[in-house]
């Protein structure tokens, strides 16, 4: 099933990767990252604290980072789409304003069909907003031209942690 869900992601033009722990998802976060990056994240998602993202570049607001991390409540396999809650220190704009969006999702929160992700979602408590995030941002016009990130990130990467 992680292995439908990378593929998914990449059919919509983002990246994905498969990591066994904290300590190589940073490696990867650094990788696309490169050196001298702007970003910000989310500090109220556990697995995004344990990569430690502080000290992986430059910390800016949102709307001027390049690049934002969040973590994502689930993984839905037959879409590679991520679910994004929001709430104390887990803010949309992280995911929304900066060019490249980078989430972290746990293998163990990858899910077959985006009913059961909704389902578990509003399972517990119902989370403040959430967001369904498939591919980088696109629009097409009248004309059908279609543009990407106009309304969101460039580019999508997910790693998948476990």
């Amino acid at each position: 099933m992680i292995d439908e869900f990378m593929a998914a992601v990449v059919a919509d033009g983002g990246q994905a990767v498969r990591v066994p722990d904290a300590a190589a998802a940073r490696t990867a976060v650094a990788a696309l990252l490169g050196r001298d990056a702007s970003l910000c994240f989310w500090d109220g998602d556990p697995l995004v604290r344990s990569i430690e993202p502080a000290t992986l570049g430059t910390l800016a607001p949102a709307a001027d980072a390049q690049t934002g991390i969040t973590g994502a409540v689930f993984g839905v396999a037959a879409t590679g789409t991520i679910v994004l809650t929001y709430g104390e220190g887990r803010s949309r704009a992280t995911g929304l304003l900066p060019d490249f969006h980078i989430a972290l999702v746990a293998a163990d929160r990858v899910l077959p069909t985006l009913d059961e992700a909704i389902a578990r979602v509003y399972a517990t408590d119902v989370p403040r907003g959430m967001t369904l995030v498939t591919g980088a941002s696109a629009t097409s016009d009248i004309e059908q031209i279609r543009v990407v990130g106009v309304h969101g990130p460039r580019r999508v990467a997910v790693i998948v942690v476990g």
